[in-house]
Parts: C-alpha cells; structure tokens; sequence
C-alpha cells in the first residue's frame, strides 16, 4: 500500500475524531418551531421588554448568564443560538462565547465576539439559588412541544421547574 495514502487516511481519521470528540454537540435534538409560533412571538417580545432586569440580573449574579442570539449561518439559514456572557463591554455590547453549535453552518465560526443588545433574542440568569430568570423561548419550546404530543425528558422537565419569573 502506497505510504502517502496510508498517511491521508490516518490524517483524515484523526480530523473525524478530533470534530467528533471535541466539537460541542447538544445533549437534547433542536425542536423543530416556527419563529412565527404564536408562543415564540410572545417569548421574543417578552424576552426584548425585559432587558432592563436582564442587565439588573447580569450584574448581580455575572457568573452564569446566557443570551440567545439570531445567527445566520454560511447557508443563509437563521438559527438562534446560546451564547455564555463573558463580560459586559458597554452599556449595549457584550463579550459573548457561542455555547449552542450552529446545525446548518459549514466552515470556520469564531465562538467568541462582542454582541449588541439588539443582537439579543433571549436571555437567562441563573442566580445564587439556582432558580432560572428569563429563558422565555425556552419556556414557550417547552409549551410548543407538549402542545406537539412530545413527552419532554425527565432532565427538561427538571430544569423546567427551574425557571421564575422576573
């Protein structure tokens, strides 16, 4: 056997396993939801009328905050994803890292990169007592599926439980 190809293949199976070991998969599928959804009209403009407790909650408890952006991946497809808060740049900008991969973008992504306000789909705190402020899209997904006959599993309807309002 030629030794360049022997090379490639080994290459190429080290490349597989890297994407497949260190890429970050999410643990649940995408539920599949309009962003036309009566429910996930209603999260989003709940989600932009609150952003003034989103940053009051930011401050308080920095350490475990989340954002959900609208991302248009290389295919022109719109997704939106979960970015972790790094730190506040501004009064209108974050350093965000993207925690959520997009499933319809190919190529190089930067995680990291600064986002605006108006950037901003969603958001979600968790405070001191581990109760979730915000996550309203991901409150109404969780209508939406129970309303499509999903049995939601035992870890979502865990982490359901979690959420407050603000």
């Amino acid at each position: 056997m030629d030794t360049g190809l022997i090379v490639g293949l080994v290459a190429a199976a080290l490349v597989f396993m890297y994407f497949r070991v260190f890429s970050p998969r999410p643990e649940f599928p995408p539920l599949p939801t309009s962003p036309d959804d009566p429910l996930m009209v209603e999260a989003r403009t709940k989600a932009k009328a609150t952003l003034g407790e989103f940053q009051a909650l930011q401050e308080q408890f920095p350490q475990s905050v989340l954002v959900k952006l609208r991302f248009v991946s290389s295919s022109d497809a719109v997704e939106y994803l979960w970015a972790e808060v790094k730190g506040r740049k501004s009064k209108y900008e974050y350093d965000v890292l993207l925690v959520t991969p997009p499933v319809t973008h190919t190529g190089h992504l930067d995680r990291r990169y600064v986002c605006t306000t108006e950037d901003i789909e969603d958001w979600q705190v968790r405070d001191a007592d581990d109760r979730i402020h915000g996550g309203f899209t991901q409150r109404a997904m969780f209508q939406i599926a129970r309303r499509e006959g999903v049995k939601l599993p035992r870890k979502l309807r865990d982490v359901e439980r979690l959420y407050v309002d603000t």
